[in-house]
C-alpha cells in the first residue's frame, strides 16, 4: 500500500510516497480542509475589516506604515498578499519610503536572501527596507503587562505611526493559535518578553493547543500587542496545501477570533481508534527540527489519542534547514526542554524521527536517548514491522502541525 503525504514547505512543496506492507490498515486521518479562497478575497478583507476602519482609511489618517511578517517557519503565502496590502496603502496616502517591513523573527534566526524573497516576494525585497527582529537589540521598554511580563518592543516597528501585522493561523499548544497579536508580541519582542510570556506559559498553563479563551498566555500576548500599539492584523487560514482559504482583517482580537472559527472548521480531525503505529508529519511546519514538534498539534500532544499504549510514534519531518536554533529554547539557552520518555507518554517503545536531513546527534538534543532516526523509509518499516509484526495498524496525519482533534460530531 501506498500513501503521499505533503513534504517540505518552502522548499520544494512536493509529496513523499509512503509504502506499508499489504497486510497493514492503515487509516489516514486527513483534516476537513477547504478550497482556495477567490482571488478577491484579500482586498474584501482589507475593506471590510473587524472592529476597525478600513485599511485605506486609516492609511489616510497616518503618515508612515509599517508591516510585520512572520519569517519562513510560518507557512502563509504573504507574498500574495502583500501586493493588495500596498496598494490599499497606496490609494491611503501612504506610499515609498513610508512603509516599511520588519521580519518578525521573534528568537529564531535571521533570513537569507533567497528566504526573504520567497516570503515576501522580488519586488518586495528589491523595492522597500525589510529590517530583522533581534531579541537583544534596538528595543523600547514600554512598561508590564498586568501579569508580570516587561514589554521591550523593536524601535523601528514603533517608529512607524500606523502598525499592521501579517500571520498564519496555525494551531499553538499554548498560545492556542498563531497570529493576532502573536505575530508582533514575540515578533518584534525582546528575549526578555519571550523568556516572561513562554516561561510563564511552559510552567503553569497546561497545553491549549485551539484554544483561545480562557488563556493566560494569550491574554498576555494581546495585552503587550496592545501596549506596542498594533493598529492592525490581518490573520490568513490555510488548507493543507498552503493555499489561503480566509483571510480576516482589523482589530487585533476580534479580527483573530473570526480567523479562529474558521481555522477551527478546516483543521478539525476527526480521530479514528488508537492504532499500533501513529505517524505525525510535520508538514506545513517541516522546516526544521525545532518546528516540527508542532506535529503533534494533530492529537492536542496527547499520545494516547492516536496510538494504543505500547504503540509507537513516528514523525516524519523534510527538515531542509535541520536541527534549526532558537534563541530561547535551543540547547543552553534558558527555556532549553528536552522531552523524556515521560512527558511524551511512550510505552515500552521508543519514538521514530524519519527525515533526509537530521542525524542522531541532532534529534538526540530534544528526544529521549531511545529515539530512533532513520534516513530511509524502508528502515523505518523494518524497525517498526519487528516491534509491531506482519498485521500492524496504522494512523498517519499527513498535516499534523496544522490539524488538531475535532470532538464528536466534528465540531470543536
Amino acid at each position: 500500500m501506498e500513501i503521499k503525504i505533503p513534504w517540505q514547505a518552502w522548499y520544494g512543496e512536493t509529496e513523499l510516497a509512503l509504502t506499508f506492507p499489504h497486510d497493514w490498515r492503515v487509516t489516514v486521518a486527513a483534516m476537513r480542509d477547504a478550497p482556495t479562497a477567490d482571488a478577491e478575497i484579500v482586498a474584501r478583507a482589507l475593506r471590510q475589516p473587524f472592529g476597525a476602519p478600513s485599511l485605506q482609511d486609516l492609511a489616510r489618517q497616518h503618515r508612515q506604515a509599517v508591516i510585520v511578517v512572520e519569517d519562513i517557519t510560518r507557512p502563509l503565502d504573504t507574498a500574495a498578499i502583500l501586493p493588495t496590502l500596498l496598494a490599499e496603502l497606496d490609494a491611503g496616502g501612504i506610499v515609498g519610503d513610508n512603509v516599511w517591513f520588519i521580519i518578525g523573527l521573534g528568537a529564531h534566526t535571521p533570513m537569507n536572501r533567497a528566504d526573504l524573497v520567497k516570503k515576501l516576494g522580488l519586488p518586495i525585497v528589491q523595492n522597500y527596507v525589510v529590517h530583522q527582529n533581534t531579541p537583544y537589540e534596538n528595543l523600547e521598554f514600554l512598561g508590564q503587562t498586568t501579569r508580570g511580563t516587561p514589554v521591550h518592543i523593536n524601535r523601528f516597528f514603533r517608529q512607524a505611526d500606523l502598525r499592521i501585522s501579517v500571520g498564519t493561523l496555525t494551531p499553538h499548544a499554548y498560545a492556542g493559535f498563531g497570529a493576532g497579536a502573536k505575530t508582533v508580541a514575540v515578533g518584534v519582542a525582546g528575549i526578555e518578553t519571550l523568556f516572561a510570556n513562554h516561561g510563564c506559559a511552559y510552567s503553569s498553563q497546561l497545553l491549549s493547543t485551539a484554544n483561545v479563551e480562557d488563556n493566560v498566555c494569550r491574554a498576555d500576548l494581546e495585552e503587550i500587542a496592545t501596549m506596542a500599539g498594533l493598529h492592525y492584523a490581518i490573520n490568513g487560514v490555510i488548507n493543507s496545501r498552503r493555499e489561503l482559504v480566509g483571510i480576516f482583517a482589523g482589530d487585533l482580537v476580534q479580527a483573530h477570533r473570526a480567523a479562529v472559527a474558521c481555522a477551527r472548521q478546516v483543521s478539525a480531525t476527526q480521530l479514528p481508534p488508537p492504532a499500533d503505529i501513529a505517524i505525525f508529519n510535520a508538514y506545513p511546519k517541516d522546516t526544521n527540527l525545532l518546528q516540527s514538534i508542532n506535529a503533534l498539534n494533530a492529537i492536542g500532544y496527547d499520545l494516547k489519542r492516536a496510538m494504543v499504549p505500547d504503540g509507537t510514534p513516528v514523525l516524519t519531518a523534510a527538515c531542509p534547514d535541520g536541527a534549526g536554533f532558537n534563541y530561547l529554547e535551543s540547547v543552553g539557552m534558558r527555556l532549553y526542554l528536552k522531552f523524556t520518555r515521560e512527558t511524551m507518554g511512550l510505552g515500552k517503545h521508543g519514538a521514530i524521527v524519519f527525515s533526509l536531513n537530521l542525524s542522531y546527534a541532532n534529534v538526540a538534543q530534544m528526544y529521549p536517548a531511545d529515539t530512533r532516526v532513520h534516513n530511509q523509509w524502508d528502515q523505518v518499516i523494518a524497525e517498526l514491522r519487528a516491534r509491531h509484526g506482519e498485521r500492524a495498524t496504522v494512523n498517519v496525519f499527513p498535516c499534523g502541525a496544522l490539524q488538531i482533534p475535532a470532538e464528536p460530531g466534528g465540531e470543536r
